[in-house]
């Protein structure tokens, strides 16, 4: 997952140092980041509630650009991206604190065990 932000990130950073001048191109950018960035929230399948106000400034953004306000579109289209960002990172936190619960709690079940074996054990080598 990381290796994809990283990738997608590092190909639009070198199309931006290739050739990308001025406030068309830099408004191009924002929305190809943000495009980027919301395949990665896609391929994630993150809940749509988490998004959805990101994707709808992605389109109003779109949509600003069509109307010739370069700024306000560049604006909004990189709040967009960010925000999706955050989803992603929100994601992966909550995924990361799953996994170290199921860990706790087969670790307390693996010294449960072992308390029951030792138990075991010291009741068989009294006899």
């Amino acid at each position: 997952m990381k290796a994809k932000i990283f990738a997608c990130s590092l190909t639009l950073a070198l199309a931006a140092l290739t050739g990308c001048s001025g406030s068309q191109s830099g408004i191009n950018r924002s929305l190809g980041q943000a495009d980027a960035t919301r395949s990665l929230v896609n391929e994630n399948k993150l809940d749509a509630s988490m998004t959805s106000n990101s994707y709808s400034k992605l389109v109003a953004a779109k949509a600003l650009k069509e109307d010739g306000k370069i700024e306000e579109a560049q604006a909004l289209a990189e709040q967009s991206e960010l925000e999706m960002r955050l989803a992603i990172a929100k994601s992966e936190n909550e995924k990361a604190k799953n996994e170290d619960k199921k860990l706790e709690e087969s670790l307390r079940a693996d010294e449960e065990r072992k308390v029951l074996y030792q138990s075991i054990l010291e009741k068989e080598t009294k006899k």
